[in-house]
């Protein structure tokens, strides 16, 4: 039991990350900068873990044998971590987790049907169909369903005044006090399924790069130094963007001007996050520690959405949504388990 406790608040770390680097976004400007500084963080810490745990050495000479895009799996790491970052202020943190959960969900059943990426072939049984389906379904509630019901309105903060008229540009305060301008329709803009679908594109490259860890942990000998591996290359990738599209790092934007001390920390988090499942998976199994870890995620991004932690715009969690996660969390642990 306290490793399942573990597992789900290690996962609840993930929405807090995505929060923790969308403010520093704000700060630095671009997306790009801001999962730079992530990506930094990030490769330091698992480095030192991967000094320090070993095997030995780093980057051992056999690993050359192993298939090229065992290497890609940072650039697969950079799109999610990015696209999470864009999602946030569009659909809420919720959404963000759910979103991109549905494309793990599909995207995994692809790469266990076939196969892919050197994984072992995992062939459709009743109670994974099953659990897809209800997993559907409680996407469908939690999210369309929801939104015929509350019309994305958002939860004003108490002693906090809503601007109840449009303002000039359409949008409406937010109510939280942090300057974030959001649209009190924008649920239901048929634009915000074109988010809704960059997000369900960043779950499913998490699940290739999921997968390409598993195969770079084998070659390397050591899941941690697959992750170190993932981090530097997302780094480098990173650093050839900022350079080229956003010409400069911007930092100078970010210290002072009342910023918050804990936007820096974002990849502190995701390390984090990587180096406990790197723990867990061993001992609980990979089906499921991946299970309590989006059990986790949706829990946190739910209690994201509903208090505004974070500088996150505060959003309606109703009984719809809470029902249409149930069931989807059910339909997830089928797909896993069975």
């Amino acid at each position: 039991m306290p490793l399942l406790l573990l597992g789900v608040m290690v996962g609840a770390v993930t929405p807090i990350q995505t929060a923790v680097n969308s403010r520093l976004r704000m700060a630095v400007g671009t997306p790009f900068r801001a999962s730079l500084v992530s990506f930094t963080v990030g490769t330091l810490v698992t480095l030192v873990a991967a000094l320090t745990l070993g095997p030995h050495p780093l980057l051992p000479a056999s690993a050359l044998a192993g298939p090229w895009w065992m290497w890609l799996a940072g650039l697969f790491g950079v799109i999610f971590m990015t696209g999470n970052i864009l999602l946030l202020p569009k659909l809420g943190s919720l959404q963000t987790v759910m979103m991109p959960v549905l494309g793990q969900i599909l995207m995994g059943l692809l790469i266990d049907e076939f196969g892919w990426f050197g994984s072992p072939q995992q062939p459709m049984t009743v109670a994974r169909a099953i659990g897809a389906v209800l997993a559907a379904v409680g996407f469908a509630l939690a999210i369309v369903v929801a939104d015929l019901v509350y019309g994305g309105r958002l939860r004003p903060q108490r002693g906090v005044r809503r601007t109840e008229g449009p303002r000039a540009d359409g949008g409406g305060d937010d109510g939280t006090g942090t300057g974030v301008q959001v649209r009190r329709d924008e649920r239901m803009s048929p634009a915000i399924w074109l988010w809704r679908g960059i997000g369900m594109l960043c779950g499913m490259c998490s699940a290739v790069q999921t997968s390409i860890l598993g195969r770079l942990g084998t070659e390397l000998g050591s899941p941690i130094k697959a992750s170190f591996v993932s981090f530097l290359v997302g780094l480098l990738t990173l650093l050839v963007i900022v350079l080229v599209h956003d010409r400069g790092f911007g930092l100078h934007r970010a210290f002072g001007g009342g910023n918050p001390w804990w936007m820096w920390f974002g990849g502190f988090l995701g390390s984090l996050v990587v180096l406990t499942n790197s723990v867990l998976s061993p001992l609980l199994g990979t089906g499921l520690t991946v299970l309590v870890a989006l059990l986790g995620q949706v829990i946190g991004g739910l209690l994201i959405d509903t208090f505004g932690w974070f500088a996150v715009a505060r959003r309606r969690v109703g009984v719809v949504q809470i029902a249409g996660i149930v069931v989807a969390v059910a339909g997830i642990a089928l797909i896993r388990l069975g």
